[in-house]
């Protein structure tokens, strides 16, 4: 198997500066605007970041491409990507709420070779090579075995416009006497590293981007666990599921499907 080594490392330092200086402007003035709704929020701090993360890439990797949330797009040569969320969690990140991360995502043609996931406040690195396994900080993370549907607790996450909000709502009200509980923390890529270690049992969200996913899709299949599209195995916009069996995977997708799209984004 071709080795992603130095991928990984890489993306785990990038995200833990990067995690570092974003937390160090939590301490003083930042600005707030608006992108698709008045609830899909960015700060300069956002901006900042990802230029902190172009920046490094660019220099440390000048022949790859590069997939930003916030526009810091570059199209390499070398089949290399990387796919990058300067802060996933914006909300939290305004009001302190402490569940926000940094992810980062290393893909060769298209194919998820490496990620990085690292919570802003609390400072914990979530990472995974493709065939290495998946680690929190230094201590390997699996996900929980032989959790029972009715026994699972369930993370999940709502869009920004009221009408996908109202639909994802009643969808929830559908399954949630079928599971133990929901947990809606605000941050996809943590959640989804939270299933890899066992804080939750699955997670589906609809409405995704790849930059919100890449990288903990990774953690949470090197961890043992699965992750499912509309379709296959490839999480995409249309519905990102992650659980720590295929039993409960499986369960969450055939229960999402039949109302996608949940309403216009």
């Amino acid at each position: 198997m071709k080795s992603y080594q130095t991928f990984v490392e890489a993306a785990k330092t990038f995200a833990v500066d990067a995690a570092r200086l974003a937390n160090s402007s939590r301490k003083r003035h930042f600005s707030v605007s608006s992108k698709s709704s008045v609830n899909d929020m960015v700060t300069n701090v956002d901006k900042e970041t990802e230029t902190y993360l172009v920046e490094r890439i660019s220099r440390e990797f000048p022949n790859d491409t590069i997939i930003a949330e916030e526009g810091g797009h570059r199209t390499g040569t070398s089949g290399i990507s990387w796919v990058i969320d300067p802060i996933d969690g914006t909300t939290n990140f305004i009001y302190d709420f402490p569940s926000c991360t940094v992810s980062i995502g290393v893909q060769d043609n298209d194919t998820t070779v490496a990620g990085a996931v690292c919570d802003v406040m609390q400072g914990d690195i979530y990472w995974a090579g493709v065939g290495i396994g998946s680690f929190k900080n230094a201590d390997p993370i699996h996900v929980r075995d032989g959790v029972l549907i009715e026994n699972s607790l369930i993370g999940t996450g709502f869009g920004y416009s009221s009408a996908r909000r109202i639909a994802q709502a009643e969808f929830l009200a559908s399954i949630i006497g079928e599971i133990r509980d929901i947990r809606r923390t605000g941050a996809a890529s943590l959640d989804l590293c939270y299933v890899a270690e066992g804080r939750l049992d699955g997670y589906y969200e609809v409405g995704l981007w790849p930059w919100d996913f890449t990288a903990a899709a990774l953690i949470v299949t090197e961890a043992g666990g699965f992750v499912l599209g509309p379709k296959g195995t490839t999480p995409s916009g249309e519905l990102t599921v992650a659980a720590s069996t295929m039993e409960l995977a499986s369960f969450l997708r055939a229960k999402v499907v039949p109302h996608l799209p949940l309403a216009d984004a």
